[in-house]
C-alpha cells in the first residue's frame, strides 16, 4: 500500500496565517505550499470573515490545488444550495464552481455531538448547584 501525506487545517486559521505573515514571507510561497501537499484537508469553508482579502486568499488556495489537480477534501456547514446558487456574489461563484468540480458533495447528517456535549455539562453543574453534587471532568 501506498502512503499519502496529509495535512488538515481550519481554513480561518490559514487566511489569518498568510495574512500575519505578509510582511515576512511572500503569501504566494505559503499557498505554494499548500498546493504541494498530496492530501489536503480544509476544513469549516464558509467561516472565515467575509472580506475582499480573505476571499482572494481562499480563491487562490483552491485555484492552485485546481490547477495542481491535488485531491482535497473541504469540510463546511453551508448547504449544496448556497455552493450551487448562481446569483451569489461573483467571487464566491468562482471559489464554489471549483469546489464542486473538484469534489463529490457528501451531505453528513446527525446529532451535533458538541450541543450533546454542552447538555450533558448543563445537567452536572445544575446537578452540582442544586444537590452539591460532583462534576467528574
Amino acid at each position: 500500500r501506498e502512503q499519502v501525506k496529509v495535512k488538515i487545517m481550519n481554513l480561518s486559521q490559514v487566511i489569518n496565517q498568510i495574512q500575519k505573515s505578509a510582511f515576512k514571507v511572500d503569501s504566494n510561497e505559503i499557498i505554494d505550499n499548500l498546493s504541494n501537499i498530496p492530501l489536503l484537508i480544509l476544513d469549516d469553508l464558509g467561516i472565515e470573515r467575509d472580506t475582499s482579502y480573505a476571499r482572494e486568499q481562499v480563491y487562490n488556495i483552491i485555484n492552485s490545488r485546481y490547477l495542481k489537480g491535488r485531491p482535497t477534501i473541504f469540510t463546511t456547514n453551508l448547504s449544496l444550495e448556497i455552493i450551487q446558487n448562481p446569483n451569489i456574489d461573483l467571487e464566491y461563484q468562482r471559489i464554489y464552481s471549483r469546489i464542486l468540480e473538484m469534489t463529490i458533495p457528501v451531505k453528513v447528517t446527525g446529532e451535533d455531538f458538541r450541543r450533546k456535549i454542552h447538555q450533558e455539562k448543563l445537567r452536572k453543574y445544575k446537578e452540582l448547584l442544586l444537590y452539591g453534587g460532583g462534576i467528574d471532568d
